[in-house]
């Protein structure tokens, strides 16, 4: 069965690409019949707005800093803001480090959910209080699940390569030096 969190995103990145594409205008009285249509669009940044003229979609290339913060590398792709205009996910690529990605983030400003691809790599971390929690993901044909604690170290791990091999692993972090 497919991943219903993958169909709504798929649907919603669809509808937001027929709309720029000019699928949903209508034709009125206003408007002439006759009235040419584009077969392009070329812009930098196209934002939808809510009934109140908040950007609350942005598709953008590149990708604006969300409100008081500063991206590491530039990225690509669409932007979630909420009512305020405060970033709140996207879909992004960042080509520099060859991450393509949807996350969503907390009231914070982290990223507190993340589907990505990571040089080719599947990949899903999950972070609270700015920490990775839980990281799943393959790297190289090994699947793992890696449980983090509070401060974002590694307690457990658990692997199955390619071979079908499995490994459970209790990491435990290096002392703290004195």
């Amino acid at each position: 069965m497919p991943n219903p969190l993958r169909r709504v995103v798929l649907m919603a990145v669809g509808s937001f690409a027929a709309c720029a594409l000019g699928a949903c205008s209508t034709t009125s009285a206003a408007t002439p019949a006759a009235t040419p249509v584009a077969t392009s669009l070329s812009v930098r940044e196209l934002n939808i707005v809510d009934e109140h003229g908040q950007a609350r979609i942005r598709i953008a290339a590149p990708m604006p800093d969300p409100q008081g913060l500063k991206r590491a590398v530039t990225a690509y792709g669409i932007q979630f803001m909420d009512a305020s205009g405060k970033e709140v996910g996207g879909l992004g690529m960042l080509d520099s480090i060859g991450i393509r990605g949807l996350c969503f983030d907390s009231e914070e400003g982290y990223e507190a959910m993340c589907m990505s691809l990571i040089k080719g790599q599947p990949n899903i971390t999950f972070r609270h209080d700015w920490q990775e929690r839980i990281t799943l993901g393959v790297d190289n044909g090994v699947a793992s699940i890696v449980l983090h604690d509070a401060k974002g170290q590694p307690h457990l791990r658990l692997e199955v390569d390619k071979d079908g091999k499995t490994r459970v692993e209790g990491v435990t972090p290096a002392p703290a030096s004195k």
